[in-house]
């Protein structure tokens, strides 16, 4: 006489899959029952009856709509490949965080505006609308051409109006005579970029520290604000803004005031030293073929004072 042994309870919790048989009894049970599948955790499946368990696997294709596929992607893949939502998003924050501070460095001049002209060592290093003058980028309002742009007998000397010396002429304090023109002379507080420079006099100009300014009268005498920088006023000195503020027969020109004319000799009758005319206007024999206007115009080691390379 065969006796059978029932087992009412099993290590198995699952969900029911469409299977296929794979293995052999597992043992024998006690009668007919229904069909009934289960698998653990690991994915391991059992089917088992009245009569007793077999070993199955789950049917990819067939799986019920109620097999947790999450889980078994989480056994599959292991615990590292969930992505971390919270940890993505941290460094997300992160990523944005440094772009917008590189950002804002960035939109944040570090010369220019109010902080002081930028150094130039080549037209090139400065914006549109500016002009490198005496190592720093300026605009071009502020810069002179001509000596007759210039105010109280100065001379224009690589875009900067200074007084002529020589021949009794001595320079003031703070110049030297260099090439009949004087020359700001050298500072003894020099830089090379305004991180050089205390905080008194923080921006770097033409290779001195400058104090900061936003107005002409924090200045002290003979220095102007540029910038946000004082610095030695070498500016032109522009004498109209629209052709009704010059006299009759003139057309304001670039802020000056200049004779109009249609040939050289009409020129020749209002001034002798405006005798040539060009483009509409009388100029100086020197205005008119000018061998330089800026210093980049001459060679290296050479000045342009008075529109001639020196």
């Amino acid at each position: 006489m065969n006796f059978a042994w029932c087992s009412t309870t099993s290590r198995f919790a699952g969900v029911t899959l469409a299977v296929a048989t794979v293995g052999a009894l597992a043992w024998t049970g006690c009668g007919p029952s229904a069909n009934s599948t289960t698998c653990d955790d690991a994915g391991v499946c059992m089917q088992c009856d009245g009569y007793g368990c077999t070993a199955v696997a789950p049917n990819p294709v067939t799986l019920d709509a109620g097999y947790d596929t999450g889980a078994k992607a989480k056994v599959d893949a292991g615990p590292s490949s969930k992505p971390d939502a919270k940890a993505d998003a941290r460094a997300d924050a992160r990523s944005d965080a440094g772009t917008d501070a590189k950002a804002a460095a960035d939109a944040k001049p570090a010369c220019g505006g109010a902080n002081g002209p930028c150094a130039c060592a080549k037209q090139a290093d400065c914006s549109a609308g500016e002009d490198c003058v005496a190592g720093a980028c300026e605009p071009a309002s502020s810069v002179c051409a001509y000596s007759s742009q210039c105010a109280g007998g100065d001379v224009c000397a690589n875009g900067q109006c200074v007084a002529p010396c020589g021949a009794g002429n001595a320079c003031s304090a703070g110049f030297t005579c260099t090439k009949s023109v004087c020359e700001p002379t050298a500072s003894s507080a020099a830089c090379t970029s305004s991180a050089s420079c205390p905080s008194t006099a923080p921006y770097c100009v033409s290779g001195a520290c400058a104090l900061a300014c936003t107005a002409d009268a924090e200045c002290p005498t003979g220095d102007y604000c540029d910038q946000g920088a004082c610095v030695l006023d070498t500016r032109p000195s522009p004498d109209c803004s629209v052709t009704s503020d010059c006299h009759q027969g003139q057309v304001c020109e670039s802020g000056f005031c200049l004779y109009t004319c249609t040939t050289s000799s009409q020129c020749q009758h209002i001034d002798t030293r405006i005798p040539v005319c060009v483009a509409n206007v009388c100029r100086s024999a020197v205005e008119a073929a000018p061998g330089c206007t800026t210093q980049a115009d001459c060679s290296a080691g050479q000045d342009c004072i008075s529109n001639t390379c020196q």
